[in-house]
């Protein structure tokens, strides 16, 4: 089983532009070293803003209605993770990590970019998102 991260807005659930286009694995299997970085930064963490609702739901063993999804997932105003990725692009473009090399780094931020993206256009919409995170 692979997980992925899909970016969120809270103003689509329920509608056919609910889901993302994008897949972020490596966002999500970078997400501590991503944080870590975020701390070096004084920048909030990316993991600050992960729901995990999806994912609890298709582990659990119990027979969960779909509506609670919906009543559980938690969601955030972007203003703060669009600083945090603005800030920690802008580090990786600058700097070599050696948990990031070659096409990985540059792979991952395409994947953070296109996060930021999606982040700004909820900000600009007056829109609360979250990362998902998805099996």
């Amino acid at each position: 089983m692979s997980e992925t991260i899909w970016v969120r807005r809270k103003s689509k659930v329920g509608t056919n532009e609910s889901g993302d286009d994008f897949d972020h694995s490596l966002f999500g299997e970078l997400a501590d070293n991503l944080d870590n970085l975020a701390d070096s930064l004084s920048v909030a963490r990316l993991s600050n803003f992960f729901d995990t609702t999806d994912l609890q739901f298709n582990l659990s063993d119990d027979d969960l209605p779909e509506s609670w999804i919906v009543e559980n997932e938690e969601w955030y105003p972007p203003d703060a993770a669009l600083v945090a990725l603005n800030t920690i692009i802008e580090n990786l473009n600058a700097n070599d990590v050696k948990w990031a090399e070659g096409n990985t780094k540059f792979e991952l931020i395409e994947e953070l970019e296109d996060c930021a993206a999606k982040v700004a256009r909820a900000a600009q919409e007056n829109d609360q998102f979250h990362f998902c995170i998805v099996m």
